[in-house]
């Protein structure tokens, strides 16, 4: 059964070759991106003091510009869950004191909508790469907020207010990473920060704007 699986698989990857999810040229299936694209994007987590946020550090695999910035879209919007995961790999560096994940959660009706959290997907990728936890019910999304990307910035912490609330599962006394896409003012990742309410946590993202965070 598996044989003929994989050989289902070859002869669908002859007809509709895959293609890169960011330049569209062709691509093995396994790769997601094409090596130009991949060449672009960072190749390992850098940080960023986490200064006037909740957070110990920030790691981010680059800037949300170019190649990065259009897999991310990929993954948020064109049903590219496993491009998630294969970037979450991509990231995972020097990330040692982390003991376990909690990606950012989605409201169930924004997740029926989707099919999938694309945070969950980062998470995934990275606890393969790092052998860590995933603690994808220990913070639930309670409000179904509007988009943050569609607010001005005085208006994305009101509009986060009450929007998480923790679920505990998580052991007392770990450095938990909370995963997201992207960090533009920051404010999605301190609200969950808040409901979590507990000592030591990092922020990874995939992509920030170019503009420092701190």
């Amino acid at each position: 059964m598996e044989a003929l699986r994989n050989w289902g698989r070859a002869l669908l990857d002859f007809a509709y070759p895959p293609h890169c999810a960011v330049c569209e040229a062709e691509i093995a299936a396994a790769e997601m991106l094409c090596p130009p694209c991949w060449a672009e994007i960072a190749t390992g987590g850098r940080f960023v003091c986490g200064r006037d946020t909740a957070f110990e550090q920030i790691a981010v695999l680059g800037d949300f510009t170019g190649a990065l910035q259009q897999a991310v879209y990929a993954v948020k919007f064109h049903n590219q869950p496993h491009l998630g995961r294969a970037l979450g790999r991509r990231m995972a560096g020097e990330l040692a004191p982390l003991d376990g994940l909690l990606p950012v959660p989605l409201h169930p009706a924004r997740q029926r909508e989707r099919g999938y959290n694309q945070s969950l997907e980062i998470a995934l990728g990275l606890a393969e790469a790092l052998g860590l936890p995933v603690y994808a019910g220990a913070l639930q999304r309670c409000k179904n907020t509007r988009q943050q990307a569609l607010l001005p910035a005085a208006e994305r912490r009101d509009n986060l207010r009450g929007a998480f609330a923790s679920a505990g599962a998580v052991p007392p006394g770990f450095c938990l990473g909370v995963v997201d896409d992207v960090w533009t003012t920051g404010e999605t990742l301190q609200a969950c920060a808040r409901a979590l309410d507990r000592g030591r946590l990092w922020a990874l993202v995939l992509a920030r704007p170019e503009a420092d965070i701190t």
